[in-house]
């Protein structure tokens, strides 16, 4: 992790004073240069953030965290959807590098900022891998960006396959931002922490050359033979909830569950259209996103 990446962490870590919706205001307005309102939430992200205060379904913290979500998932859509699971750890202690494969993926359960991708053992190291994860361990993500799904998340690690996309370091991963079960967008990440190559298509599959927030130029992704099964694996996972984000992997025609996501980007991506019409996509998605009732 980058060293101005773990300053704002541990920054955010240390504003605990500050209530919620305060902390919330002010990191909205620094983002997203307007003024959010929480009375009457329009765009996209000001609904993100009405729902970090407003609306807190239990269920949510189970299907945010790495290893509880494995349960969901498999009751839902089935075991063959799931990355293969070496296993699961109360501390970095307990891992023993020994037992675990030649290629392999740790990651916290609590986070979003934890992942450590080993696809050579010999050359893997362990110790500073370790340290990582233990800093991670005893940061609450909660207090990053107040996501209330986070908040009560047992903290432990889980040890996966690592899945080896042909051509690329680490596989391409499908987002399907999704609202009361039906995909309205897809973005999809390529190279993420290389080169990465950000895309944005709608269901049917068609680009979306409007949006140019951090989009590259390249060739556009091409649509996953399996495409029709993805979307309709992430719309079954999306089903019961106003908004959440299902992210898939495609490896050799077969596809892997990622994770769910309820604050994407914590409500402050500026999801950058065109220049006339900045906060266009916000508004768009925004339209999509009927608020469910308040239950905080």
């Amino acid at each position: 992790m980058k060293l101005k990446k773990r300053f704002v962490l541990s920054l955010r870590d240390n504003l605990r004073f500050i209530p919620d919706e305060d902390f919330i205001r002010m990191c909205f307005r620094a983002k997203l240069h307007y003024k959010l309102d929480l009375d009457h939430p329009r765009t996209f992200n000001e609904k993100l953030q009405w729902c970090k205060l407003h609306y807190h379904n239990p269920v949510l913290t189970t299907l945010v965290d790495k290893f509880e979500v494995r349960s969901f998932v498999r009751e839902r859509i089935g075991d063959e959807y799931l990355v293969p699971l070496y296993g699961v750890y109360d501390s970095v202690e307990e891992i023993d590098i020994d037992e675990l494969p030649e290629k392999f993926v740790l990651k916290c359960t609590h986070d979003s900022q934890s992942t450590i991708v080993c696809t050579d053992k010999s050359i893997f190291d362990f110790e500073v891998a370790k340290k990582r994860l233990r800093t991670a361990l005893q940061r609450n993500w909660y207090w990053q960006g107040r996501e209330w799904a986070y908040k009560d998340i047992a903290p432990r690690v889980v040890a996966e396959a690592y899945l080896d996309e042909p051509g690329r370091q680490t596989p391409t991963d499908y987002k399907f931002y999704c609202f009361d079960g039906k995909a309205a967008l897809v973005q999809t990440d390529a190279d993420r922490f290389t080169a990465h190559d950000m895309q944005y298509f709608t269901p049917c599959w068609e680009q979306r050359g409007d949006i140019n927030h951090e989009v590259s130029n390249r060739k556009p992704t091409e649509k996953p033979e399996n495409y029709d099964l993805m979307l309709r694996l992430a719309e079954t996972l999306a089903s019961d909830h106003p908004h959440v984000r299902v992210d898939l992997y495609n490896i050799a025609g077969n596809p892997f569950f990622g994770e769910m996501t309820f604050y994407t980007g914590g409500g402050f991506d500026p999801f950058y259209a065109d220049e006339k019409q900045p906060d266009r996509l916000d508004c768009e998605l925004g339209e999509l996103f009927v608020l469910p009732k308040q239950n905080s």
